[in-house]
């Protein structure tokens, strides 16, 4: 299982102390720098209204992640080590762009503001998420036309088609009142239709009955009757459990059919040779906004919690997996005076003012103690803290 935890800490102006706390704090687990451009605050209610709406934007980042892996699962039926091998974000795999993140600020300018970064990220995976959604509906009415083919073509007597079973020979031709009517009957039953076709209706020409093929379900016969009673012949044979095939011989017909089904594959091949390129290249695009999404996450709660102007160290942790509880219980005891920090009662205070007088009076009164909170939210931590779960191609499939 590989994890990656974004963490960010106080600075206080001595970031290289900082990245040395932290790595006390770790022990043998790896540490990367997380670089971090210098964007635009913004006010307290912006941040706040910022932090929540992240938090939903990661979730959504990550269920099209977690989709687009399932879906490349199911189109390609390739084990995990190859499909990893295959995905790349901006030229790197996973693990290696993450490591060595870096904002895109070709792409997400730092210049613009907090919100319009956000905006501009949901935009693009929306985007993807409605390509994602007409490609799949497109290739999924493809591969339904190419069941009803296969199944046409592999099914049993009773549904597959009978180009190529059914011969010139076999019908009676040119008639002006008789048709040849083609009936697969259950194995069980084939007893039964010997003694009963000639009586299923009028008209029906005695002794007409001829077995055609079979398989392990169905044994399909010929038997000759006049075209006007093809339809009660039918009925008839329907309450009996026979099933009068719709077929008619006709040479063109067939090899339309067969020219159809030919072009049905050919779609479904390139659709999938589409979709399949189409994932692996926007994947790098999802993961690449996920992890800005991240990044945007660290930065908005790190001025919140150890307000303004930006003094924090944000850094990429890959924790050693068996020691995630020791390595978390290390850090919380050293970063525990954050609970109670002077700068988390000015944020209180701030927020209050940006509320009501009252709420002011309120704040300014009794401390802002984060501690209060952490019976509340179970995976509080004192310093800034988000988690990058990369499960999704950890077992083989």
């Amino acid at each position: 299982m590989t994890l990656y935890w974004l963490i960010s800490v106080p600075a206080h102006g001595d970031g290289h102390a900082a990245w040395r706390d932290v790595k006390r704090c770790i022990g043998d687990s790896e540490i990367h720098d997380f670089l971090l451009p210098a964007l635009k605050i913004g006010t307290l209610d912006t941040l706040v209204k910022l932090s929540d709406e992240l938090s939903k934007h990661d979730t959504v980042c990550e269920a099209t992640v977690t989709k687009f892996i399932d879906t490349l699962h199911s189109l390609t039926d390739v084990t995990n080590k190859a499909l990893a091998a295959s995905l790349q974000v901006d030229g790197k795999s996973v693990d290696q762009y993450v490591k060595t993140f870096s904002w895109n600020n070709s792409k997400y300018r730092s210049d613009r503001t907090l919100p319009e970064i956000v905006a501009q990220i949901a935009e693009s995976m929306a985007t993807i998420e409605h390509q994602l959604k007409t490609k799949l509906t497109q290739y999924n009415a493809i591969k339904n036309s190419l069941t009803t083919v296969r199944r046409k073509q592999t099914g049993n007597l009773s549904v597959k088609s009978l180009n190529g079973i059914v011969s010139r020979e076999d019908c009676i031709s040119q008639s002006e009142f008789l048709q040849t009517v083609f009936v697969a009957v259950p194995r069980n039953l084939t007893k039964d239709w010997n003694n009963s076709y000639e009586r299923l209706t009028d008209m029906v020409v005695p002794r007409s009955s001829k077995k055609i093929a079979e398989d392990s379900e169905y044994v399909l016969y010929s038997v000759v009757l006049f075209k006007r009673v093809i339809d009660e012949f039918s009925n008839k044979a329907r309450d009996m459990r026979f099933i009068v095939r719709d077929f008619v011989y006709d040479e063109e017909a067939m090899a339309k059919d067969r020219a159809m089904a030919e072009e049905v594959i050919e779609q479904e091949e390139d659709l999938l040779d589409n979709i399949s390129e189409w994932l692996k290249g926007s994947f790098g695009d999802v993961i690449a906004a996920w992890i800005h999404i991240k990044a945007l996450r660290v930065f908005v709660e790190s001025v919140l919690r150890y307000g303004i102007p930006p003094d924090f160290l944000p850094v990429l942790v890959t924790p050693n997996i068996k020691q995630t509880s020791k390595i978390k219980q290390q850090l919380a005891d050293f970063y525990s005076y954050l609970e109670t920090s002077s700068r988390a009662s000015e944020r209180a205070k701030l927020a209050g003012k940006s509320r009501s007088n009252k709420a002011t009076a309120q704040t300014e009164d009794s401390a802002f103690d984060m501690h209060e909170f952490s019976t509340i939210l179970s995976d509080y931590t004192p310093y800034v803290f988000f988690e990058i779960p990369w499960t999704f191609l950890d077992e083989e499939r």
